[in-house]
This record gives C-alpha cells, structure tokens and sequence, in this order.
C-alpha cells in the first residue's frame, strides 16, 4: 500500500524539523538531559507542533517509542469519560524503559469543560 505524503515526508527526528531552529534547539536539550518538563505547544495549524512531538518521542526512546507515546486526538474524543478512561489509564501505565511515558493531547482546546476540570 502507497503511503501518504503527509506521513512519507514528515521528519522523523528533531535534526529533519525545518523552520524552527529555537524551538528544536530547546527540544534537543531535554533530549540530551533526558528530562522531559510539562510542554505547551501552541501556534497555528501546520507549523508542526504534532510532528515535533512525535520527533521527540523518537529521539527519546528510539525504536520503542510508540509503546511510550500516547496520542489522543481532543477534537474527535473530549468528554469527561475519554479524561476518566483513557488518560488516567494511560498515566497509571509503567514506561517500558526509561523513567515516563508521553501523553499528548492534540487540539486540547476542544476537551468539554468538564472534562478539563477532571484534568486538573
């Protein structure tokens, strides 16, 4: 099966990410650190925030990064039960190497305000 541009073209490490030299200089020392702090991507669409993220994950933990990186997509799933099931779920789970896990909440903006309260 052809595989999507979108996804055949994306970079796949923080060093193939164009046009945001400050934020992939930054990226790049938590990964040297190997200490990842709570992160904020904010910006308009199509400026790679989503593949950043995902390039992070894979210069993290290399190959076994999926089984450390969660992604949940806010706008399709954002009701309390999706914060109470999925997310908590997902915290609770041991990292399968290395000291955390990544969740990512894509378009977090669009969470039901309830169920951005049971986030905090």
């Amino acid at each position: 099966m052809k595989e999507v541009w979108l996804e055949k073209y994306r970079p796949k490490t923080l060093d193939d990410v164009v046009g945001q030299d400050e934020i992939v200089e930054r990226l790049k020392a938590y990964v040297k650190s190997g200490n990842l702090p709570h992160l904020l991507f904010a910006g308009p669409p199509g400026t790679g925030k989503t593949t950043c993220a995902v390039a992070l994950a894979r210069d993290l933990f290399g190959e076994t990064w999926r089984s450390q990186f969660f992604e949940l997509n806010s706008s399709d799933e954002r009701g309390i039960d999706v914060v109470r099931n999925k997310i908590k779920e997902y915290a609770r789970m041991a990292p399968i190497s290395g000291d955390f896990n990544i969740l990512f909440l894509d378009e977090c903006d669009h969470l039901t305000g309830d169920a951005q309260a049971a986030l905090r």
